[in-house]
């Protein structure tokens, strides 16, 4: 068995404040990552940190980019086992897309449709949740119970087959290879 890492998070940008309230819950982005230091997590999000226009497929970390600059980010931090074959099948679905990613855009009507409730499905584009829940999906990890096109950010919080581990600011996670995962860092 391996553990993978789904990890919401609330920015404070002008876009993450109009998701947490439409969702209404206090977290408005998913990312993955495949080992507890979270480095890096996988989602699709801002290109450039300081602006939300070009988005896509990203590689995320906790002092890097946007979150340098959200230091008052606040996070939840799940945990799930998988089984090997998951794990590794999970790990080749985000290489395929790391490999592509100019092939994938950020789907910004995706944003609207699921805000009505009306979601849809595009081939080759994704909002964050929509993406890690069709990486869990093509890698046969079944823990929602919807299509991945109709996964919003608030369907990860509290899924009772996802582990929590850590809440709270994000720029104060830690693991230390003598403690335990999500340890804060002291100021």
């Amino acid at each position: 068995m391996r553990k993978i890492y789904i990890v919401t998070t609330y920015t404070g940008t002008l876009l993450s404040y109009m998701i947490r309230n439409i969702s209404k819950t206090p977290y408005a982005h998913v990312s993955i990552a495949l080992n507890e230091d979270l480095k890096p997590m996988y989602s699709f999000g801002r290109l450039n940190p300081k602006t939300p226009i070009f988005a896509g497929f990203v590689e995320e970390n906790i002092n890097q980019g946007l979150y340098a600059m959200r230091q008052n980010t606040m996070c939840r931090v799940y945990s799930l086992e998988v089984t090997d074959s998951q794990y590794e099948n999970l790990k080749e679905n985000i290489k395929k897309v790391s490999s592509n990613r100019n092939e994938y855009d950020y789907d910004v009507k995706a944003l609207v449709y699921l805000s009505i409730n009306k979601p849809r499905q595009k081939e080759y584009k994704y909002v964050c949740s929509n993406f890690v829940a069709g990486m869990l999906e093509k890698s046969n990890i079944r823990i929602l119970n919807k299509p991945y096109h109709e996964v919003r950010p608030n369907d990860f919080y509290n899924l009772e087959d996802l582990t929590l581990e850590y809440e709270g600011l994000l720029s104060r996670y830690a693991v230390y290879e003598d403690t335990y995962i999500g340890k804060m860092v002291e100021a």
